[in-house]
């Protein structure tokens, strides 16, 4: 009976702890929301105080000393966070995003098998140990993650996008070009789909479709732009200049990718890719 009725005032402390903590968490969400993050942060740092079994308001310090730019802060935090719950894949994934901005690449892709053990069909996860294994240089690594992904979510433009090139840096120059056309199958405006089939033709030496590919790759790349900073919350004018923006590095990406460097002074090539032929190299 004792051993019972000690372990019932646990619960009832901890549950105590956890209420007490649930204002300092709702003004936290509030302040972030409003751009005030050092003030965020001063109360997730205070709900995990009254609340030492929560990961939640951790993994929240973790999300805003990061966005804060203090990333041993936010690492600290989140570890706290695994520490309290072995099974939080929010922390780990957490954990990964300040070590790969870290350059540790190995010690990312840990954290996140730890978060695959955990939740095998999380797509974020497999998707993101791939590309940390990629930028490792351990590309039949990535390869692996990439494939496991679209067999899990055989219709995800991020995941066949990802397993498209990895197949083309394998050699497997067929199967890349298989996997860009489902892509354009599932999402035919996906500016990834004919940038990825770019690739495809530029690996075969077909530099006229790779051209023909990345025209219709940069009449999606605004349109595409603009539609995921949306779901942001921007409007107007801030929409604008931020789909610009966006738009501009990402066809600035394309033309100076190095698969399309052979052709990158013929005039042809930049007018069939729609690229303005004063910038030439």
């Amino acid at each position: 009976m004792k051993r019972a009725a000690a372990f019932l005032s646990a619960v009832a402390v901890a549950a105590c702890n956890t209420d007490s903590a649930a204002p300092h968490l709702a003004r936290g969400n509030v302040l972030v929301n409003n751009g005030k993050r050092e003030e965020a942060a001063a109360e997730y740092r205070e709900a995990a105080r009254l609340a030492p079994r929560s990961a939640q308001a951790r993994e929240r310090l973790g999300d805003t000393l990061y966005d804060l730019g203090r990333k041993d802060e936010a690492l600290a935090a989140y570890r706290d966070a695994a520490a309290v719950d072995p099974d939080s894949v929010t922390a780990r994934i957490g954990a990964a995003r300040v070590l790969g901005d870290k350059g540790d690449f190995p010690g990312a892709r840990a954290e996140l098998t730890l978060a695959h053990d955990r939740a095998p069909t999380n797509l974020f996860v497999l998707l993101s140990r791939g590309n940390y294994a990629a930028r490792s240089g351990e590309k039949k690594a990535a390869l692996k993650d990439y494939e496991n992904a679209v067999h899990l979510k055989s219709d995800n433009v991020p995941a066949l996008y990802q397993y498209g090139l990895s197949l083309l840096e394998d050699g497997q120059v067929p199967e890349a070009g298989a996997t860009f056309d489902r892509l354009l199958t599932v999402a035919p405006k996906s500016p990834e789909g004919y940038y990825g089939r770019a690739r495809y033709f530029a690996a075969r030496g077909e530099g006229a479709f790779a051209a023909e590919a990345l025209a219709a790759a940069a009449k999606l790349v605004e349109p595409d732009a603009r539609s995921r900073l949306e779901e942001t919350g921007l409007k107007g004018d801030a929409l604008d200049k931020a789909a610009r923006e966006a738009a501009a590095r990402s066809l600035a990406q394309m033309q100076q990718d190095p698969a399309f460097a052979r052709w990158s002074r013929d005039p042809g090539f930049r007018r069939g890719a729609d690229w303005p032929i004063a910038d030439a190299p």
